[in-house]
């Protein structure tokens, strides 16, 4: 129950943190959205990226910070990507054009090991994975998913696809019921606390000892608005797993997944890279169910969530949050540039 309340308490203050009315109807480039893993992103050249349709470059400047333009060169059209960095300025490989910071497209700033990028931000951070402290252990993973955001987005607060989608001998499901389902919203904030069954080869990931009773777990999802989620996941009073996920979409059915793996108790060289492998597994069978996704919009836009299981009632609240979601269109973008240059 403590843990129910500090994560309820936590609920509240993100809604007010991360933008305190409805913002709904902001287009997505408005937003923050991760680009990548600062870690994995070498600054001695340039580094294309796509938020949508939007296609972008970016490169370190001289004075220690990032600039970020449209990845097109507007002297005779080449892209920039394969450029180089001179004086802080990207020069353009085909005539040498410099560009410089009035050159620029949006703001890249750096949070959390991950570098984020927004045009005319409404958001002064990003959305950063809460409930990772000081005593936390973290490893870093990327993958690309076939899959738009929202849906991306749905299949990171579901429930009940782990009996199925994550079961076997390595899988965490169970075809054992959760218990004790709640969900919670504020504004641009949904969350739902349940807790699990944990089955032997979990206890033993977990250091647990196994024994001939159930032993449950304490689970806390939360998604912020419109491409944050985590999971929180308790092994008794002190063992936590966070898993965090920052979502970009790059093409109609492309979304990247940034994702941090963090622990308070699996610290060690071994028990890092167990939980790391054990994450990109259960990422990667996302990855297969969503490579069978039907991918036909017609089908799509008339019949998913027509049927609705238990413990689903969280869902259809973020669907409501996306009513109004558009993915970003290059054209679209690029009006609103003109309007509103920066």
């Amino acid at each position: 129950m403590k843990i129910k309340i500090v994560l309820f308490i936590n609920l509240i203050v993100n809604s007010f943190c991360y933008t305190q009315n409805i913002i709904k109807t902001v287009p997505l480039f408005r937003h923050w959205n991760c680009i990548g893993f600062k870690n994995n992103i070498d600054d001695n050249k340039p580094y294309q990226f796509k938020v949508g349709d939007i296609p972008l470059v970016a490169w370190k400047s001289s004075n220690n910070t990032y600039l970020t333009t449209l990845n097109i060169c507007k002297h005779f059209g080449s892209t920039l990507h394969e450029g180089k960095i001179e004086d802080g300025c990207l020069k353009c490989p085909y005539h040498g054009y410099k560009h410089s910071i009035n050159d620029k497209c949006g703001v890249i700033i750096e949070k959390d090991n991950k570098l984020w990028w927004s045009y005319n931000p409404i958001d002064k951070t990003p959305q950063t994975i809460p409930y990772i402290g000081d005593d936390f252990v973290s490893d870093y993973i990327e993958i690309e998913m076939n899959e738009e955001l929202p849906s991306c987005m749905y299949n990171s607060m579901d429930i009940n696809h782990a009996e199925y989608i994550h079961s076997g001998i390595l899988g965490f499901g169970s075809d054992i019921p959760i218990k004790n389902y709640e969900y919670f919203k504020k504004n641009n904030v949904i969350s739902t606390s349940f807790v699990h069954y944990s089955k032997n080869n979990i206890k033993l990931i977990n250091k647990q000892n196994l024994v001939n009773v159930d032993t449950y777990t304490s689970n806390y999802h939360e998604y912020i608005y419109p491409s944050t989620s985590c999971s929180v996941v308790c092994h008794g009073k002190d063992k936590k797993i966070v898993i965090g996920v920052s979502m970009t979409p790059v093409d109609t059915f492309k979304t990247k997944w940034f994702v941090t793996v963090s622990s308070n108790y699996m610290k060690d060289v071994i028990s890092k890279n167990i939980l790391t492998l054990a994450t990109k597994m259960i990422l990667n069978q996302d990855k297969e169910q969503f490579d069978r996704q039907s991918k036909n919009t017609i089908l799509r836009n008339n019949y998913i969530l027509k049927k609705e299981l238990n413990y689903e009632d969280h869902i259809k609240y973020m669907r409501s949050l996306f009513e109004t979601y558009d993915y970003p269109k290059l054209q679209e973008f690029i009006d609103y540039h003109i309007a509103n240059p920066e």
